[in-house]
């Protein structure tokens, strides 16, 4: 007598086991989203139910209380040893805690991000002549790169007037947060946002090819990057940024937001050069360790306002050509 055996009982269960499994799994996950989006927009909801200096400074007062007991003000700490070895503990812990205040202003200007954008007297916009002149006149795309300092969500306001700015990002596992967050970002990027991936620095290649601008933060931990030094020590940057301005031609401009009273703002922007030898790698490797240069003057002039608590020296692998990153897909637009 023939038996009839189904596929699935070779794993020990049958395949409809599985599917019911599966199934479940899946509506524990959209649960789950759907709670987490509810409680973000429910904190959205009460930010915006006061005014915008209000929730900032409310915001702002309580992660300055709470965060210094969890584990990740010791990683600020840490860090800030690494960074300003000739300061005391307590002037470490004074920067540790005043960055708190600033992370937790920012998390609430995040949800009022459209009521500050629409007032112009919050922002201060200092940049040198020639660079005013640069991005008046240049009629090729531009690169921008800024610096988690302040709300650096507002880095992009100068620049809305002049190009079709276009943002990179890192895309929330949550779909309906996803949504939402990158909804918030829309007045400032008017071409969109690219999320992280394999295909994207294609497509920032085609987008700035066009004539248009690409606004991304470089100032964070790349683990296949290229070495730098970064207060004194061994890093990893993305060289990105200055790749897509060596090959493409165009300028690359450093920007940084400085907090002044409450949630206003200074946007300073500087040109970082960008050489252009016979060497290409050796190009992008010297205008990404000016940038991160650049970086790091800033910080030392306002440390409270940068984030610390990111792992900024960790080294992990390194691809075995500095520059790879990008650059082979790059390459093939």
């Amino acid at each position: 007598m023939r038996r009839e055996v189904n596929e699935g009982t070779a794993l020990g269960e049958p395949n409809s086991v599985k599917g019911r499994r599966r199934r479940r799994a899946g509506l524990f996950r959209r649960a789950g989203e759907i709670v987490e989006y509810a409680g973000l927009r429910t904190v959205a909801a009460l930010v915006r139910a006061l005014p915008v200096d209000s929730s900032s400074s409310l915001m702002g007062a309580a992660w300055e209380c709470v965060a210094p007991r969890t584990r990740r003000h010791r990683r600020v700490l840490e860090n800030l040893r690494r960074a300003f070895p000739d300061k005391t503990e307590a002037e470490r812990e004074a920067i540790a805690r005043a960055q708190w205040n600033n992370l937790g202003r920012t998390f609430a200007e995040t949800f009022q991000i459209d009521r500050i954008l629409a007032d112009g007297s919050r922002f201060e916009v200092v940049l040198p002549d020639a660079v005013r002149a640069r991005i008046a006149d240049c009629p090729t795309g531009a690169v921008f790169v800024a610096l988690h300092s302040a709300n650096w969500e507002v880095a992009a306001w100068p620049l809305r007037s002049r190009y079709s700015l276009a943002g990179i990002y890192q895309k929330l596992s949550n779909p309906r947060s996803d949504r939402y967050v990158t909804g918030l970002r829309s007045e400032l990027f008017d071409g969109g946002l690219f999320s992280k991936g394999h295909t994207t620095p294609g497509r920032v290649m085609r987008w700035v090819r066009s004539g248009n601008a690409i606004g991304l933060l470089g100032d964070h931990r790349e683990t296949n990057g290229v070495p730098v030094t970064f207060f004194g020590r061994e890093a990893t940057a993305n060289p990105f940024p200055a790749m897509l301005a060596r090959r493409l031609h165009v300028p690359l401009f450093a920007g940084r937001v400085v907090r002044l009273a409450g949630s206003r703002f200074r946007i300073d922007g500087v040109e970082i050069p960008v050489p252009e030898t016979n060497d290409p790698t050796a190009d992008v490797l010297a205008a990404t360790q000016s940038l991160q240069a650049q970086f790091e003057a800033w910080i030392r002039e306002r440390p409270q306002e940068w984030m610390w608590v990111h792992d900024r020296w960790r080294i992990g692998r390194r691809r075995k050509q500095a520059g790879e990153l990008g650059i082979a897909a790059a390459k093939r637009t």
